[in-house]
C-alpha cells in the first residue's frame, strides 16, 4: 500500500517523506530511471571520387536542402556514411574547385554521432579552406531588441579574420549553434584551418536532435518550404563562395516551383549512395 501526501497539481516530484509504502515491490516514482540517450559506436565512411586537399562547402538541414535546388550542383560523386547509413550526398561541379556537401537532408544525426561525423570529414578530405551553410531559429535567438523572422539578418562565425560584415551579422553570445555546423567549426578552429559559418535566420524552432539514426528519407528532400526568397539565397551564395575564395555562380535561381530538384532514379549496381543523386 502506497500512501502520497501531496498536492496532485505539483509539477514536481514530491518529497521523500511524503511516499510510504509497505511493499518493497511496489512501483517508486522517486527511483531513478537510466537514460534512453544510450549511445552507439559511430562508423564513418566517406565513399566515391573526391578530391583532398582542397575546398570544401558543408550545406546542412533546411538550408542546403532549399541552397541546392538553385545550386546546378550536378551527378553526385560520392557519399558519407554514418553506420552505413547516407548522411552527406557529395559533389563537384565543374564551376567550382571546391567539393560541396549537402549534408543531412535525408536524416539527421544524433548528438552522440556529430562529431565523429565532422571529424572524419576533415580529417579525409583535409580542406584547405571550409565554408559552411546552416540556419538559426529566429523565435529563440537572444537580442537586446525584438527581432522578428522578416528583419533578421544572415548571421556568421568565422575561424579567421573573414569578414562578411556589409552582407551578414555576427552570430552573438549568449546564443548557442546546437548542429553538427559546431562540430566543424570547433575542428577547424583547433586545426587553424580558415572557416567561415553563415547561418539563415529560420521562422521556426526545429526540433531536438534525434536520440537514434535513423535510415535516410529521400521524401524529405520533396518539402516544398521555402522561407527565403531568391535575393536571400543569391547573397548567402556568394558569401559562400567568396569565403573559399571562389566565383560563385551570378545568381541563384529556384530550380523548382515545388518541392526539391533532386531526383533519385532507379538503384543500380555500383551507384554512390542510395540510388544516387543529380541535383
Amino acid at each position: 500500500m502506497v500512501i502520497i501526501d501531496v498536492d496532485p497539481l505539483q509539477d514536481t516530484v514530491p518529497s521523500r517523506y511524503a511516499i510510504e509504502s509497505d511493499e518493497e515491490d511496489e512501483f517508486n516514482p522517486l527511483q531513478p530511471r537510466p537514460s534512453q540517450d544510450v549511445s552507439e559506436p559511430v562508423n564513418v565512411k566517406i565513399v566515391g571520387s573526391i578530391p583532398t586537399a582542397g575546398k570544401l562547402i558543408v550545406a546542412s538541414g533546411d538550408a542546403g536542402r532549399i541552397w541546392a535546388r538553385g545550386a546546378n550542383l550536378g551527378e553526385q560523386t560520392g557519399a558519407v556514411y554514418v553506420n552505413q547509413i547516407s548522411v552527406g550526398l557529395c559533389f563537384n561541379p565543374k564551376w567550382t574547385s571546391a567539393t560541396i556537401i549537402i549534408s543531412e537532408v535525408t536524416t539527421r544525426l544524433p548528438i552522440w554521432a556529430m562529431n565523429e561525423y565532422g571529424k572524419q570529414i576533415l580529417e579525409t578530405l583535409k580542406p584547405s579552406k571550409v565554408s559552411l551553410l546552416d540556419i538559426y531559429p529566429v523565435p529563440s535567438y537572444i537580442t537586446s531588441e525584438p527581432l522578428t523572422f522578416q528583419n533578421a539578418p544572415i548571421r556568421y562565425l568565422s575561424t579567421t579574420n573573414v569578414d562578411p560584415a556589409e552582407h551578414a551579422a555576427k552570430f552573438s553570445p549568449p546564443n548557442l549553434i546546437s548542429s553538427t555546423s559546431a562540430v566543424f567549426m570547433a575542428n577547424l578552429s583547433i586545426s587553424k584551418v580558415q572557416g567561415l559559418l553563415l547561418i539563415l535566420p529560420y521562422p521556426r524552432i526545429p526540433p531536438p536532435a534525434p536520440r537514434k539514426l535513423s535510415p535516410s528519407n529521400i521524401e524529405q528532400l520533396s518539402d516544398d518550404f521555402m522561407p527565403w526568397n531568391e535575393d536571400a539565397m543569391t547573397t548567402v551564395q556568394t558569401l559562400l563562395f567568396k569565403a573559399i575564395d571562389e566565383k560563385a555562380p551570378d545568381a541563384w535561381v529556384n530550380q523548382s516551383t515545388k518541392g526539391s530538384s533532386v531526383h533519385a532514379p532507379k538503384r543500380q549496381k555500383g551507384d554512390i549512395g542510395e540510388g544516387g543523386m543529380y541535383i
